[in-house]
């Protein structure tokens, strides 16, 4: 069980940095209904992911032979050129006036509990941590821990994701108002910073993934 856990920190890492979801989570905690928004905000984003786990452990993830390690390895070698050829997208792409913010964001500025679900399911479904997620889980499915392993590993990458939106509800929820202040300048830097921190992600994040599933192959 240790070693399935090592294996998916890369993935847990990669599913707790997500700069979107912590901007659009802080965008909602600035609104009318700071909570209930947030909170709604992050139910879809799990209610995403909760569907794709699902799927994977009925499709036998908690099966040991249900995935092979080669398998296993290439889905994450996959997920790491994907990520690189993002990276490069994204770097070639001309970059954005600066104050200029992103018309997804500007939307959740005046929304409420049903629009912010909505929008984090959008969010969610095209989100590059789906990828991380379904790596995490062919670990899992290429694992010999059994059904009771499978779900602890789950239950830790859903976590992960989950720390995204726990950790400032969390932070306002105990600070109220006071918090305000340092959630607003965290994210004012992370939009002013936007591209740099996704060009980062995607190629380090793709980088890890990617010479992880080459040398396992090799």
């Amino acid at each position: 069980m240790s070693d399935l856990i090592w294996l998916l920190v890369p993935e847990m890492i990669g599913l707790v940095i997500t700069p979107a979801a912590v901007v659009g989570c802080v965008l909602l905690l600035e609104s009318a209904n700071a909570v209930r928004n947030a909170v709604s905000f992050g139910s879809a984003f799990l209610l995403v992911y909760s569907q794709i786990a699902v799927a994977a452990l009925l499709g036998g993830a908690g099966d040991p032979s249900a995935t092979s390690k080669t398998v296993s390895n290439w889905v994450g070698l996959i997920v790491g050129v994907l990520f690189l050829l993002v990276g490069v997208v994204m770097l070639a792409q001309k970059p954005k006036a600066a104050g200029e913010t992103p018309k997804w964001m500007t939307a959740l500025e005046s929304a409420t509990p049903r629009t912010a679900f909505v929008a984090g399911l959008a969010l969610a479904t095209i989100n590059p941590n789906v990828f991380i997620l379904l790596s995490g889980m062919t670990i899992i499915s290429s694992s010999h821990v059994g059904i009771g392993g499978a779900l602890v590993g789950t239950a830790l990458l859903l976590v992960a994701a989950m720390l995204d939106f726990l950790v400032p509800i969390g932070i306002y929820t105990v600070l109220g108002d006071r918090a305000r202040k340092g959630l607003s300048a965290a994210k004012t830097w992370m939009v002013r910073h936007n591209r740099a921190l996704g060009v980062a992600v995607f190629f380090g994040f793709g980088t890890l993934f990617a010479l992880r599933g080459l040398l396992a192959l090799i």
